[in-house]
């Protein structure tokens, strides 16, 4: 049985407007520059952050990503544009560290930027240990490989789904619990080697 374009379109339309809006297909979003910047930029944001980029610096990574956005996406095939997104993030973290003058200034500002990071206490002792936690938990974890820190920090830190990490990372879902079992248990062999040594250093 033949349909209709005109039948087709409408089934398209009922079939976005049944969908959440974080799951509505990428092909019925407009794809200009401007929708692309509103919808994603703090999704780049976030995926900066897990990727290692540093706290004072995500603003000005975000715009170099969308430098590179402009210019790409009139090439763009139109799927999967988070995983697309994702692949330059990455890039540009990637161009970023190999600089010397930024990894200086990437160890330099680190305890800087973990004081500004928010946080729930209002109490300066418990603000204190809050912090030393946090900076434990991000030296623990830079220790993990690349491909399980990013999966490990887009699930534990930033709340991403599996299915979400998957399609970011453009791999099949069980690779992404598969780095997740792995990273949980390299990170918790790392907390342990901390205790052991914590408790020989007292």
């Amino acid at each position: 049985m033949k349909v209709s374009k005109t039948s087709a379109h409408l089934a398209n339309v009922q079939l976005a407007q049944a969908l959440p809006a974080d799951i509505q297909p990428e092909t019925a979003l407009p794809l200009d520059f401007t929708s692309v910047y509103d919808r994603h930029f703090d999704d780049v944001l976030r995926w900066l952050r897990a990727l290692g980029g540093p706290e004072a610096d995500l603003e000005d990574l975000a715009q170099e990503v969308f430098v590179v956005v402009r210019r790409k996406l009139p090439r763009f095939d139109g799927g999967n544009l988070p995983g697309w997104l994702y692949k330059i993030a990455k890039l540009t973290v990637r161009d970023q560290a190999s600089r010397a003058w930024f990894r200086r200034i990437f160890r330099g500002r680190r305890a800087v930027e973990f004081d500004e990071l928010p946080t729930r206490s209002h109490d300066p002792e418990a603000l204190l240990v809050e912090r030393e936690q946090q900076r434990l938990f991000h030296r623990l974890a830079s220790r993990l490989s690349a491909s399980k820190r990013e999966t490990f920090l887009l699930y534990e830190i930033e709340g991403y789904s599996g299915e979400e990490i998957a399609r970011l990372l453009n791999v099949p879902v069980n690779t992404v619990w598969t780095r997740l079992h792995h990273a949980r248990k390299d990170f918790l062999t790392q907390v342990r080697a901390h205790m052991h040594e914590s408790e020989r250093a007292g």
